[in-house]
């Protein structure tokens, strides 16, 4: 699956605005991704592109897509295809 095939659900993803938190926010995060289902999904913004995210959601059954906005605004959406570790 791609992008193109669930960017038409990413309006109801639950958003984690992270930009500026001084807390570690994985824990709270890997959280949220564990409790979804197949078809739900996240959108993180952060200030930041979070590449470690990547292979620790893949492994959660995740695909992502991320959209610079701007040097210091990403957005990066999580969609779950499949239950994964």
């Amino acid at each position: 699956m791609s992008y193109e095939n669930w960017k038409d659900k990413i309006g109801t993803f639950e958003v984690m605005d992270v930009r500026g938190k001084k807390m570690d926010f994985f824990p709270a995060l890997k959280a949220k991704a564990a409790a979804l289902k197949n078809g739900e999904g996240l959108h993180i913004i952060q200030t930041f592109e979070p590449v470690p995210l990547y292979p620790v959601l893949a492994l959660m059954g995740f695909e992502h897509h991320t959209e610079k906005v701007s040097g210091s605004e990403y957005h990066i959406w999580f969609y779950r295809v499949r239950k994964g570790e």
